[in-house]
């Protein structure tokens, strides 16, 4: 199954744009817009991640589906609306974290046909950033 027949079936009304490469300045993968319910996946910027993360693209195309799914766990998280609300009333950072969780956790059921090794250490380079925030 390719990423928009996947996409599809989770959720028709979402849109998949591939794009070359992140406009600004920061590595960005993926990102879900939530104003135009819409998953963007930047290609050069996944194999550069990718590279970072196993100094190769052998696990590029693991490495494209776990972004992805992860963008599309934000898309399919029921609680990220008011989450993405009460942090941006109160700058709370574990909500931050616990928006990522929640992406994560989701995406864990969706693409179980990913090694699990690779998956989670994906994941914990994801979620090392918001850790010390938490400690504060």
């Amino acid at each position: 199954m390719d990423l928009y027949s996947f996409i599809t079936h989770h959720d028709p009304t979402l849109n998949l744009h591939i794009e070359k490469e992140f406009p600004g300045n920061r590595c960005v993968g993926g990102k879900y817009s939530p104003s135009s319910h819409s998953i963007t996946l930047y290609q050069r910027d996944i194999e550069i991640q990718c590279d970072r993360m196993f100094h190769s693209l052998e696990h590029l195309e693991e490495y494209t589906w776990i972004v992805f799914a992860h963008e599309l766990g934000h898309a399919m998280d029921s609680e990220l609306e008011l989450l993405s609300d009460v942090y941006d009333s109160t700058l709370n950072t574990e909500i931050l974290y616990r928006i990522e969780e929640n992406a994560w956790d989701i995406a864990e059921q969706l693409i179980p046909f990913i090694d699990k090794k690779i998956f989670d250490k994906v994941r914990r380079a994801s979620l090392e950033p918001y850790r010390p925030i938490l400690v504060v």
